[in-house]
């Protein structure tokens, strides 16, 4: 499936129904998207043992789903008008000039925005439900989509003795910044995203019949990246800066046993 969203069913949302925080009515339930989808693409295998994969897709919302934080700070999903997301994917797996040396890399680019301008009545984080005021624009960006991700790794399969292979894999994922709203928080005149995100992973698996035992490293550099900021910053004397981050590097090692 490309790399775009895809189908959700309808719900509701636990919003507040009465007091300073209530919202809506119109914000209480959302309705299920729909989709037109297009795609082509090719995929095949050289006589050198390298595999490809290529294609484009353009996708067309119907009352897309949008999950985002409102304005007030509350977490809803609500339906926008219609969306489209254009984009194409690269993958290529395949041996390296070292034998039992392989790679695997993917890259995904993702256009997904409004097609049409919406605007719904939202809580404006004062107990006021002001018409309007959760709205997003054609061509803004879906919240939750990031416009570029890439994966890369290698991996060399070792038989260090009889019974016994060592398969040693390093792997990085990078991921575009991602918008997190349509519309600004109370306390805040921008729409929030998210930094971009790289992160590294190495493991050393060694097997032996029904059992292996590996050695990893997540988040190798010790990277951190902001996966989400603050819904309502700068309140309650800034007790509300929250921030979500990327988890920091582990280490450790996990034994398993295959039955």
């Amino acid at each position: 499936m490309p790399c775009g969203l895809g189908f959700r069913r309808g719900g509701a949302n636990s919003v507040p129904q009465s007091g300073i925080f209530e919202e809506s009515p119109l914000l209480r339930t959302y309705a299920p998207d729909s989709t037109n989808n297009y795609e082509a693409g090719l995929k095949g295998r050289l006589s050198n043992g390298i595999s490809y994969t290529v294609d484009v897709f353009d996708i067309y919302w119907d009352k897309p789903q949008i999950s985002s934080s409102l304005p007030s700070g509350n977490l809803a999903v609500y339906n926008a008008n219609k969306a489209q997301s254009t984009g194409f994917e690269l993958e290529s797996t395949g041996p390296l000039f070292i034998p039992r040396l392989s790679y695997l890399i993917g890259f995904c680019y993702a256009n997904a925005r409004l097609t049409e301008d919406f605007s719904l009545p939202a809580n404006n984080g004062s107990g006021t439900i002001v018409p309007g005021l959760l709205s997003g624009t054609a061509g803004e960006q879906l919240p939750g989509s990031p416009k570029t991700s890439l994966n890369v790794g290698v991996s060399y399969d070792w038989p260090v003795a009889p019974g016994y292979a060592l398969m040693l894999t390093a792997n990085s994922v990078y991921r575009s910044p991602v918008a997190l709203q349509l519309a600004p928080s109370v306390g805040t005149t921008t729409i929030q995203h998210s930094s971009s995100y790289e992160v590294t992973n190495i493991n050393a698996t060694l097997n032996h019949a029904a059992w292996h035992a590996t050695f990893y490293v997540t988040n190798l550099f010790d990277r951190q990246a902001i996966l989400a900021q603050p819904s309502q910053p700068n309140q309650l004397e800034n007790l509300t800066n929250d921030y979500l981050v990327s988890p920091p590097r582990e280490t450790g090692v996990r034994l398993g046993y295959t039955f």
